[in-house]
């Protein structure tokens, strides 16, 4: 997908989207904002304005009236109408931060990820809780949620019945409702795409999502594997080999071995 100049790193030099995404995705604490807007610039063909998505994050941030939970639930799903895309969940466009930013539209996760980031710049630490089924917000109060897909503020029973209605074959335990860490967030976003472009079958928008999976602090070995299966895909099991022997030699031991094996079995495959 996106391979041109995206940002700069410490030293100034430019950095394609993937190698932004993967240093922002190993900066401590992780720039949410940066991190996910690198997905969208990695994962498109057309061009993401970094800067004026930031630059609206930040009208928004300057814009909450008191740093409090109410104010920017207000703010985003009052006046300024963000909102859940009903009609279309599964367009990848609800994936995407500039887009989400920019049409008022998205999934839970997404319109999350606004709600914290324009909460950050108005001087109120908000963070992810990553429930199962449904993506929430939390707040400095321990018992008080924003359903950002919803707009608005919920207690701990009215994250149960939310959880209730998406995953009705388990049991609610509070340990759902513990933060989630940026590289989580970023981690769920990309599996989402991944699970759209498998469904939809589009092989070099699966690959692209791949790829960044990949450049993932802690990454698993099986990551690898997915890479190079979907490069081979397209056509290009030299470059799948490849990336197996540069993650055989970052793992080492017996996942690296079995990387390597499997390496050696794309080699086959051009001769």
């Amino acid at each position: 997908m996106s391979d041109g100049e995206w940002a700069e790193d410490q030293s100034g030099d430019h950095l394609s989207p993937a190698d932004a995404f993967a240093e922002w995705a190993a900066t401590e604490p992780v720039p949410l904002d940066r991190a996910a807007l690198a997905i969208a610039a990695h994962c498109r063909t057309d061009p993401v304005d970094e800067a004026a998505a930031l630059a609206e994050l930040d009208r928004l941030g300057a814009a909450v009236r008191e740093p409090i939970p109410e104010a920017v639930v207000d703010l985003l799903f009052g006046a300024e109408g963000f909102g859940p895309n009903r009609g279309r969940f599964a367009d990848p466009a609800n994936s995407y931060l500039d887009l989400v930013v920019s049409r008022r539209l998205g999934i839970p996760i997404t319109l999350a990820v606004v709600t914290i980031e324009v909460a950050r710049r108005a001087g109120l630490e908000l963070h992810g809780v990553g429930m199962p089924g449904h993506f929430l917000v939390g707040t400095p109060d321990a018992g008080m949620f924003i359903d950002a897909f919803e707009g608005r503020l919920i207690d701990r029973a009215g994250a149960a019945a939310i959880f209730a209605r998406f995953e009705s074959r388990q049991a609610f335990d509070d340990s759902f409702l513990q933060p989630t860490p940026p590289e989580a967030i970023l981690l769920r976003m990309l599996n989402n795409l991944r699970t759209l472009h498998l469904r939809q079958p589009d092989a070099p928008s699966l690959l692209a999502v791949l790829e960044l999976l990949t450049k993932l602090p802690g990454c698993p070995p099986d990551e690898f594997l997915r890479l190079s299966q979907a490069l081979a895909t397209l056509g290009r099991p030299d470059e799948g080999a490849r990336a197996l022997e540069d993650a055989a030699d970052r793992f080492g031991g017996r996942d690296g071995e079995h990387l390597r094996h499997a390496a050696t079995r794309l080699w086959a495959q051009l001769n």
